[in-house]
């Protein structure tokens, strides 16, 4: 056991002593002779990085699919001051359908209402039998 452990802290310097070394010199590259030289190499490299991105992305085409569905959107018609307000009486009128369901949600909470009150109320004992019933290991859910 002892060798092992030995063994482990070992190759773990030599792992460390190895990762601190210095990195091998890289070949020369043919530096460019001016100023304006390294800056057009640098904006190519630039260049070709954003296109690359650019096209993985997709963006491009999304782009293009945006501006010709701003033009679509700008050739229809905007509503007269005249139609919003018919739209806006329409919407609040009683024959007018709202987010809630328009006349027929009301009239069918009315009929459950009056049926609701036809019902029989339960007795006393039989609301505990029913609490008693629900409490019961039977009827838990796993």
């Amino acid at each position: 056991m002892n060798k092992l452990l030995i063994a482990l802290i070992a190759g773990s310097f030599a792992t460390v002593a190895a990762a601190q070394t210095a990195a091998p010199a890289a070949a020369p590259m043919a530096a460019p002779a001016t100023k304006a030289e390294m800056n057009k190499e640098k904006a190519k490299t630039v260049e070709a990085t954003t296109k690359a991105d650019v096209n993985t992305t997709g963006s491009t085409a999304t782009a293009a699919q945006a501006k010709k569905d701003t033009a679509v959107s700008k050739t229809v018609a905007k509503p007269t001051t005249a139609q919003k307000k018919a739209d806006a009486v329409t919407a609040t009128t009683k024959g007018g359908e709202s987010s809630s369901g328009g006349p027929e949600t009301a009239a069918q909470a009315k009929a459950n209402t009056a049926v609701s009150k036809q019902a029989p109320k339960p007795t006393e004992a039989q609301r505990k039998a029913d609490e008693k019933a629900a409490a019961s290991p039977k009827n838990a859910t796993p």
